[in-house]
Formats: C-alpha cells, structure tokens, sequence
C-alpha cells in the first residue's frame, strides 16, 4: 500500500512530506475514537493517540512482528484466543470486504482486558486491488458490562466517532517515493489517497479552508446534507439550513465550525439541527476542531457530524415510557382497591373474602399477563374470552365462542377481562359449569350504525342447574355491574333465566380499536 513510513511524531524539517506527515498525525489524533492503518501486508503503518491508550503500548511502525493489530493478545468474546493472522483486518486485506460492527477483546501488556468494537474499511487502487485497510475501533467494555446485567436495555447500535483533517493542506499518506518522483506528482498522489481515506468513513466528514469556504465533504457528508454543496463557495457548513436545538434559527456564520475557526479552538458537547432541502431535519452533534500547518498558523477545520436522531427518539420514548408506566400503575392500584373494597364490603367471612380477593387478583394478573404480551398496545377480544373460558374448560367441549376480530384498548381489555373471569368463576361455582352436562356461549358483535362504534356481548348459561331469581346481587355480578359502568361508561346486564344466567354487555368502542 502507498502509504508513507511518517517521520516520528513532533520531529520538524522543511520538506513537504515532514509537514504532512506532521499535519496527518494531528489530524489522527484528532479523532475521537482509535485508529489504525495497515498495509496490504498487514504492516501497520500509522495509528493515533487513541489506539495508544487502547492497546495500552506503541507497537512499532513496518515491524513485521506487528502485523495486523497493535495489542498484545486478541481474543473472542467467548475467551477463546484470536491469532492475529485471523483478526477482522486480516479478512477485511485477504477478501477486500468491509466489515463492521465486529466485538473482539484486547489483552494489554498488564493482563487486563478490553472489548472493543471494530469497524473496518478496506482501501482500494484505481483498479480495485487492496492497498491497506482502516480500522476504527472504541472501548465498549462498559457497554457490554450493563447489556449482561438482567433487564438491561439493549442499546441500539453505537457508530464509532472519527475524525478527519484539512484537503488543501494535501495530506500525504503513502511510502517515500521521493526518489522515484518529484515531489509535485507525490502530492497529487496523497491528495488522491487523502479523499479515498475520507470517503471510506462512514461518519460525515467536510474540510474548509481558514475562512471558512468548504473545500472537502465525503460522500456521508452528501447522504447527512441531502445535497451537494459548492466547494469552494459553500461556507462553514453543507447544511441547507440550521437550527438550534429549541428550534430557533442558527445562522451559518454562528454555526459551530465558524466558532471554532474564528476563535481557533475545538468545539465539543453542542447541538444542532440541519435541515434537508426536502424538508426533513436531523439533530447531530458536531466536532469542528481547527488545523495548523507546521509553524502553527490556522490553515483550515475539519468537522464531523454525528446523527443523534436514534438517540433522541429513544429518549423521547423513555419519557413516554415513563409517563405510561405512571399512569397505568395508578389505574392498576384504583383497580385493586376497587376490588378489595367491594369485597370486603358487608363480608362477615374474612376466610372467603381473603380467597375471593386473592382470585380477583390472579385474574386482574392474567388481565395484566395478555396485555404485556402485547407491549400494553391493547389486545384482541378473542384472546382475552379464550384466556377467560380456557382455565375452566382446558378441552374447549363445554363452551362456544363467536364473534368478529376486535382490537380493544388496555382500559378497555382489562375491564372485560374481569368481567369475564367473574362470569366463569360463577359458572363454575353455581351454573352451567358446575356440572357434566352445562355449557357456555359467548357472542359478541359490533354495531357502526350509530355517531360511536359500540360492542355488544352476550353470555349465555344452558345445561346447568335451575337458576332461582334473587333479588340481592352477588358480589361478582356487583363488580361486572358497577366496574363496567365506572371504568367504561358502558352497561352490563344480568338475568336469570330457567335455562341459566344471561349477562348483555354494550360499551363503547375507541377509534383506534378494530
């Protein structure tokens, strides 16, 4: 690969392959994530101050002891031990194909262990041969400590951070062939191999001179923009236009590459929008750090732009999350004094109604278990009747089941729930389900014919004992009653025919339910 053995770091001379190479280091070590180079042999060729902290050692530049990788040891996530000769650079210089996402764990001169993530790019000649490759790798150990915990969230994935340096500072990475070339046809070289290296990151990435006119943008950059800017005339940032965070107008000139050139220092740990020509707008998080040419003066910035999208619909969604979880863990608790209240009410028994509570409240869990399943977006009717009538009739001989596909909401789910759990409990204690020969039909409709859609049910007893009329509700016909009434504004009616027990129930339907 055409990639210089650089100078050491720091030392100064007057050729333009010394400034580059001084210039390419900088910019290197720049990046905020690790970074390394190889050749197409696996030498390694340049790494920044990153990979340094990583590995924890220097490995040596062209040494052929230090092939493919700086680390002391290499191993799999399982503990198995990883030859260099197999890491992800070597398959990325044999087949010619990237590879991303890829977690290995780095053993360091002291024995203690890393898991880092490994994104690397191949880099191609004109004519599509390997040259090299790039890797850029960042500690995920402490995220890999919290995802083994149980209930971990897991992370969606997280891109690593690179950095770039300055186009017209012509960037040189390549091997001495000031003997073979003159020094105008070498530079041309780096340039070309600067914007190959650029291109293959797959993080947006621009360059702008010292007054701010952009002279470089990879192709992310293009993707992140939703258009091309005009190089050279283009000023501080490609973005069609900008915003800050609370929605206001952000002003090309204030944006947060025109801060860092005009007061030549790095900015961190902002926020901005950009705004596509279609409209569409993406939060990111900018890195604009200014570059300098050996003797120091302010040549340039290089900018890097984080989409942080992903991380800000999560955080939105935790908060829903949040604001639901508090809302639903409250009508859960109105729910449970509900029910111990009505069924301690007037109970001389405190053995039954302990027994009559501690149901109510497995059936309010079955409620509870149908609609996690479910993410709480709500839940069939069928499978709530099935969940219901399956408990007291496991081979399904002894009920019947009919009606069409309706999509309840949780209030709505949970309500019926119980009322259907109480209607089985009393079959099974005093009607149809008592007994061999008793069954069980469950009907149900839906009604579009007035301003709000409503659901009409029907549970019907036949083939169980004589139903004598009573004039005093039990205290499960007392809940359906009162709980649909209350909880739904719907109505609930019970009569007790000779054939068994016929409970009607209408209540309306959400829009959202179907």
């Amino acid at each position: 690969m055409a990639i210089a053995s650089f100078q050491p770091e720091g030392e100064k001379g007057g050729s333009p392959f010394q400034a580059i190479a001084a210039m390419a280091q900088s910019a290197l070590d720049a990046m905020p994530c690790a970074v390394c180079l190889c050749g197409s042999d696996g030498v390694i060729l340049r790494y920044n101050r990153r990979a340094i902290q990583l590995w924890d050692r220097r490995p040596r530049l062209d040494a052929p002891e230090d092939r493919f990788c700086g680390s002391s040891r290499l191993y799999h996530l399982d503990g198995r031990h990883l030859p260099h000769a197999e890491t992800p650079m070597a398959h990325v210089l044999r087949t010619g194909l990237p590879v991303g996402d890829i977690d290995v764990v780095i053993e360091r001169p002291d024995g203690s262990r890393v898991v880092a993530l490994c994104d690397i790019e191949p880099l191609l000649d004109a004519r599509g041969s390997v040259e090299g490759a790039i890797n850029c790798f960042r500690d995920i150990t402490a995220r890999k400590g919290r995802e083994q915990k149980p209930g971990a969230n897991d992370e969606s994935r997280v891109v690593p951070l690179m950095h770039a340096f300055e186009a017209t500072s012509q960037l040189a990475i390549m091997r001495d062939i000031a003997p073979r070339k003159d020094d105008e046809g070498a530079l041309r070289e780096s340039e070309r191999r600067f914007k190959d290296f650029l291109d293959a990151l797959p993080t947006a990435i621009y360059t702008t001179d010292a007054s701010g006119r952009i002279t470089f943008f990879n192709e992310a950059a293009v993707e992140f923009w939703g258009h091309r800017p005009e190089v050279g005339i283009s000023e501080w940032c490609g973005s069609w236009r900008l915003f800050n965070p609370d929605g206001t107008p952000l002003p090309h000139d204030q944006c947060p590459m025109a801060l860092a050139l005009k007061e030549d220092r790095s900015i961190r740990n902002v926020e901005a929008i950009a705004e596509r020509p279609d409209g569409t707008r993406v939060p990111f998080m900018p890195y604009p750090t200014p570059l300098h040419d050996a003797s120091g003066a302010l040549v340039g910035g290089v900018n890097m732009l984080i989409d942080i999208s992903f991380h800000k619909d999560a955080a939105a969604r935790q908060r829903l999350l949040i604001n639901e979880l508090n809302h639903r863990v409250k009508n859960t608790l109105a729910t449970v004094q509900s029910v111990v209240s009505q069924t301690l009410h007037g109970t001389s028994d405190l053995r039954q109604a302990r027994d009559d509570v501690e149901n109510r409240l497995l059936n309010l869990a079955r409620a509870h278990d149908i609609l996690t399943a479910e993410n709480w977006e709500g839940a069939d009717l069928l499978g709530i009747a099935e969940a219901a009538l399956a408990g007291h009739d496991a081979d399904g001989l002894r009920h019947e089941i009919d009606g069409p596909t309706v999509r309840l909401t949780p209030k709505t789910a949970l309500a019926l729930s119980l009322a259907l759990q109480e209607l089985c409990a009393n079959a099974v204690s005093y009607g149809a389900l008592s007994g061999q020969s008793g069954k069980v039909s469950l009907s149900w409709s839906v009604d579009d014919t007035s301003e709000a859609r409503r659901l009409k049910l029907l549970w019907c007893e036949t083939g169980g004992p004589m139903v004598i009329a009573s004039e005093r509700r039990g205290l499960g016909f007392r809940l359906i009653e009162r709980g649909l009434t209350r909880e739904l504004g719907g109505e609930a009616k019970i009569t007790f025919s000779a054939s068994g027990v016929v409970c009607s129930i209408d209540v309306g339907l959400s829009s959202s339910a179907r």
